[in-house]
């Protein structure tokens, strides 16, 4: 098993809610299209509230860089969730790489088959980064899916691979 990173902690609602305010502007156009619109603290204490493992990267100030985690969609299969701002990512995205990768091999060893995510196939960085750092492997698009008509892609990773 993959040892946890010295910097990552459990999440907690202040920690959501200090990210959620300051979220990038393309992770807010993404809860638009899935949600119809986005109040951080409504969307970070939702956030809060979702089952699953969650964990806090921090940086070395101790203050959030990023919170991401994993809620259960059916047996065996879990679905990703991810909340940072853009100086942490410009600053942190190593670490960040890091302890994503550290969480999805936690959870693929402990017994889960298959780690999923969408994401508005607009945000191509994003896209690269669940493909090339993640090991994620792309499953399509789903065309028109948004709230306004948004394509979203789809990927996933399954244990052993």
């Amino acid at each position: 098993m993959t040892r946890c990173p010295a910097n990552v902690v459990q999440t907690s609602l202040a920690d959501l809610v200090m990210l959620a305010r300051a979220m990038r502007p393309d992770e807010q156009e993404q809860i638009r299209a899935f949600a119809g619109s986005f109040d951080p603290d409504t969307f970070a204490a939702g956030l809060m509230l979702r089952p699953g493992p969650k964990f806090t990267l921090l940086d070395a100030g101790g203050n959030p860089v990023v919170a991401g985690g994993y809620m259960p969609a059916t047996e065996g299969v879990m679905d990703s969730w991810m909340v940072g701002t853009m100086d942490g990512w410009g600053t942190h995205w190593r670490s960040i790489t890091k302890a994503s990768r550290w969480m999805m091999d936690t959870l693929l060893e402990g017994g889960i088959r298959r780690l999923q995510t969408t994401v508005l196939a607009s945000r191509v960085q994003t896209c690269q980064w669940y493909m090339k750092s993640l090991k994620m492997t792309p499953e399509g698009i789903w065309r028109g899916y948004g709230q306004q008509g948004q394509d979203v892609a789809l990927f996933s990773r399954l244990a052993g691979e």
